[in-house]
This record gives C-alpha cells, structure tokens and sequence, in this order.
C-alpha cells in the first residue's frame, strides 16, 4: 500500500508538468490564432470570388493568390503614394482566365477594386500592357500589366506567365489591344488565355493614393514603423528637391555658356548646400540666379586649381555678394 502510494506521489509532478505544458501549448495555439486573425484584418489581399450572386459555397475556402500586411508598405518614389509588395501564394496560382474573378481587399475580405470588366455597377478602371519604357523592372520576361481604380485611385502591377514575350511585344508595337474600346481584362482573358490555356497571374504590388489612406497610415502602423517609413520619405523627399537644384543650376549655367568647369559647377553647388538652399522655392531661386550672375561679373573667383582655395574664395565671395536681403531668404527657406 505504501509503495503503491509513493509511485502515485512521484507522478504528480510528471502530471503536473505534462498539464502545464498542455496548457502553454494551448495557451500559444491560441495565440498564434489571434495573431493569424490579427494580420489577416491587416493585410492587402488578391482574393478570387465569382460575382454570380450564389452563396452555396459560402462555407468554402477563400482562394487568396497574393497578400501583404498593409504596414510593411513603404512610401514609393512618389511619396504620395503608399506602396505594398504583394507576397505570392504558392498554394494558389490563378490562371489568367480567372483574371475577372480577382478582387483587391482589405479587413480580411473587404473589396476595394475589382477587375470585373463586365459588371457596368463596377467602378470605371483601365489598364495597359507596360512596354520596356514603363517596366518597373520587376518582370523579367513576364509580360507586366497595370491596373489603376477609382474612386480611390489604387493601381495594381501583374505579370502574366506563360504568354511568350515575343508575342507580348509584338501586341504592344500593333497597339491595338484596346481597340473599339475594348478592355485590357477583355483581351487578355478573351484573346490571350485562349491563346495560351496554360498562361498564369502573378500578383506584385497594390499602390494607394496617400490621400486616401490618411487613417490607416496613422492607425495601423507601430509608432516604430511610422519613424522609419516617415525618416526614409522625408530622406528621398530631401534628395529629391537638391536634385531639383542641381538641375536647375546646370541648366542655367549650360544657357549661359559660362562656368563650364566641373569644380566650377561643384563649388556653387558645394556653397549653395552649405547655406542652406537645397529646395526651389521663388525667394531660392532668385538668390540663386543673383549669386551665379555675381559669379559671372568675376570670374576669376575660379582661377585657382586647388578646389580647397576655390571653396575658400567662393565662401566669401558668397558672403560679399548675398547681402543680408538674401541671408532672410535663406531663413525663410
């Protein structure tokens, strides 16, 4: 009896600890549930649903063919617009004969664009074949399509595969895909397809208009997040506005034929950034246009081969020449 007794008391804490890690198991099963159904709220998606009105397959499993979380966009080259790649599912590929079938949604199914040609109660969108001045460089040989929807003005970028690029290329030097109004959707599933049963979808990228989307930038991305992507535009936003000046000066000084030097073109650049004008604004460019003409009328600023004494003079030819009318305008700037 009391043997029996000690091997029931050296279970117990066997049992214990298989019934603690049933329930850390269960306990993370349920977390990872949360957190599927989490993202799944937060996700762009490409769902296929046929716009038939039957609801006999409600139950059924949603065909997702590429999905991302909205969050881990990023602000594009035109940082007005809020750009997410798209992940392929590899589970399902969508034929292109499906394409009409194929929605972009949010909040786990919500629709937001449709590329239904023939339902007129859709909202109007185009598309175009991209021909290699409007390839994005993400296509190889996959022909690249693109989509743009209102009201809310989102694009969608797809490749289609299995369409023979020099067939591709020759339907974009006939441009005539369009013709008689014909939708892009249309020839491509009505001409295309058939063409090349085989041919498939993949799904790139969804882009949104900033302006649309102000809400969700706000409230769906981590305050973390929200400082990387805003110092990442805020960067290219910079650059992007000195390269507006350093085209601005070398166009100006190429129509007057004069600093034709390098270091010369260099120096200005070098002083402009130094005090501060590295945007266009009106009070900028006057500033600007008044420093080079004062660089004009003495030339010899620039004689010295040594960029250091070029630096040097120009600095204080800068300060010589700007005045203080032009030290408020650097303020203001």
């Amino acid at each position: 009896m009391s043997d029996d007794n000690m091997s029931i008391s050296d279970l117990l804490p066997l049992v214990a600890a298989a019934l603690n890690d049933q329930a850390a198991a269960d306990a993370a099963k349920e977390l990872a549930v949360a957190r599927e159904e989490r993202d799944t709220s937060h996700k762009v998606e490409v769902l296929r649903a046929i716009n038939d009105g039957d609801d006999e397959n409600e139950d059924g499993e949603t065909i997702v063919y590429g999905s991302a979380l909205f969050e881990d966009g990023q602000y594009a080259s035109n940082t007005n617009l809020w750009n997410v790649t798209l992940e392929q599912n590899s589970n399902n590929i969508c034929r292109l004969a499906d394409l009409r079938d194929c929605h972009i949604c949010v909040g786990g199914g919500f629709p937001m664009a449709t590329l239904d040609d023939t339902d007129s109660s859709n909202p109007f969108f185009e598309g175009w074949i991209n021909g290699e001045d409007r390839r994005q460089g993400i296509s190889g040989d996959a022909c690249e399509v693109s989509f743009c929807f209102c009201p809310h003005t989102i694009w969608l970028v797809i490749l289609i595969h299995g369409w023979p690029r020099e067939a591709w290329e020759a339907v974009i030097q006939e441009d005539d895909y369009d013709q008689d109004d014909q939708h892009v959707v249309h020839f491509l599933v009505e001409n295309v397809a058939e063409q090349y049963p085989d041919a498939t979808v993949e799904f790139k990228e969804v882009t949104f208009a900033i302006r649309s989307i102000h809400g969700a930038l706000k409230r769906l991305l981590s305050s973390k997040r929200k400082e990387v992507v805003r110092a990442d535009r805020d960067r290219r936003m910079a650059e992007r506005n000195w390269q507006e000046v350093v085209e601005f000066v070398e166009s100006y000084l190429q129509a007057r034929g004069i600093l034709s030097e390098h270091h010369q073109t260099r120096m200005i650049l070098g002083i402009l950034w130094i005090k501060g004008f590295k945007t266009r604004t009106e009070a900028n460019d006057d500033v600007i246009l008044r420093f080079i003409a004062a660089c004009e009328q003495s030339p010899g600023v620039f004689d010295s081969d040594d960029e250091r004494e070029v630096f040097t003079t120009v600095m204080q030819y800068f300060r010589e020449q700007s005045g203080s009318d032009q030290d408020d305008h650097m303020e203001e700037s």
